[in-house]
């Protein structure tokens, strides 16, 4: 996958993900609304990335907060990885590219 069209989904994602959260606050629940649409982009990453490169994903968007949780990620030799919206895609496209 392009940088670009990784970059338009992650964004978008990130997007609705403010929407649904702010929403929540106001005593909104949208869950039902966006879940069909959170089942799709999970198949497409996974059809990109396997099931690893989808957990990768998932826990940058979600348990990261898109990186901004600042949680820290680190490969073999103990170099950041995951830390950015082109980190990741640079990261799923070298180990993770089906």
């Amino acid at each position: 996958m392009t940088y670009e069209r990784f970059l338009k989904v992650l964004l978008s994602l990130q997007k609705e993900d403010r929407v649904i959260k702010e929403a929540y606050k106001l005593g909104v629940d949208m869950i039902n609304f966006v879940d069909p649409y959170h089942e799709i982009i999970t198949e497409l990453i996974k059809e990109c990335y396997g099931e690893d490169g989808y957990q990768w994903f998932s826990w940058y968007c979600w348990d990261n907060d898109f990186g901004q949780d600042e949680l820290e990620a680190l490969d073999l030799d103990r170099n950041p990885i995951c830390y950015s919206h082109e980190s990741l895609w640079k990261y799923l496209e070298e180990n993770h590219n089906k």
